[in-house]
């Protein structure tokens, strides 16, 4: 193998990892410490990395030799973040050869995600009572708070396959579940309080993690990114509001 095929490669993997990194919405400092610990293992120690949410630069000093790869979609799946940087690792430490590390990282993309839309919708509904319950809520809470997760997490899912504009899908989900957590408070029969099913349904959709991610990268000195997460996830919570807001002022017009 040549010189320039092995840095041809190098890159390969290099890109590679860092593209199934941020796909699977890793903070960016964990995406160019990767790479560039990737490099160094095979003998590069001048690779330059800048890693974004919508694309992956890379560049060798004193070489005319660049990369460029536009990210077009992400998606949370920590465990494929895991798996890449077991990858990594295993590549440093001499368990893996580059080939081996490229065909391993080949099929870690072809991974699909650990849970299926209905598995999370389960685990959305079974999550939001217990919520519920540790704000201060009641059993007829609860089951008010399992009812309105469902339907509107469900819609929030139908939202993000076909929409895929995340502000609609979270202002979607919150509209339905604060609609049907109202009229659940208001005519169960039940002794309810609105705010203890809101505040147990709203939680399923909390952008913590994104939340987490922005913060870390702030404080790594990534701000660009980090300002730009911390904006998406502020949007997805504004979004939160609006809905829930927007489906309670509709319900007290027409119940007054």
């Amino acid at each position: 193998m040549t010189e320039r095929t092995h840095i041809d490669r190098v890159i390969d993997v290099a890109m590679l990892a860092g593209t199934l990194l941020i796909q699977s919405g890793s903070e960016i400092y964990r995406v160019e410490d990767t790479m560039i610990r990737i490099a160094h293992s095979q003998g590069i120690m001048d690779l330059n990395v800048l890693a974004m949410p919508a694309a992956l630069f890379v560049s060798l000093e004193q070489t005319n030799l660049s990369r460029m790869k536009r990210i077009l979609s992400s998606s949370y799946n920590i465990e494929k973040v895991c798996d890449v940087n077991q990858i990594s690792r295993q590549l440093a430490s001499g368990e893996l050869n580059l080939e081996e590390a490229y065909q391993e990282l080949q099929l870690l993309k072809e991974k699909p995600l650990p849970y299926k839309p209905l598995e999370t919708l389960l685990a959305a509904t079974v999550a939001a009572p217990f919520f519920t319950l540790m704000f201060g809520g009641n059993l007829a809470d609860a089951i008010g708070a399992i009812i309105a997760t469902f339907w509107g997490f469900l819609l929030y899912i139908f939202m993000e396959k076909n929409v895929k504009i995340p502000f609609v899908s979270a202002f979607s989900g919150a509209f339905c579940f604060t609609l049907i957590g109202f009229l659940w408070s208001r005519f169960s029969g039940f002794t309810t309080h609105m705010d203890w099913i809101m505040a147990g349904c709203v939680m399923p959709f909390v952008p913590g993690i994104a939340l987490t991610n922005a913060i870390r990268d702030l404080m790594t000195n990534h701000l660009n990114t980090g300002m730009s997460k911390l904006f998406e996830s502020l949007l997805i919570i504004f979004a939160l509001g609006a809905g829930t807001t927007l489906a309670i002022l509709i319900m007290n017009q027409l119940l007054s």
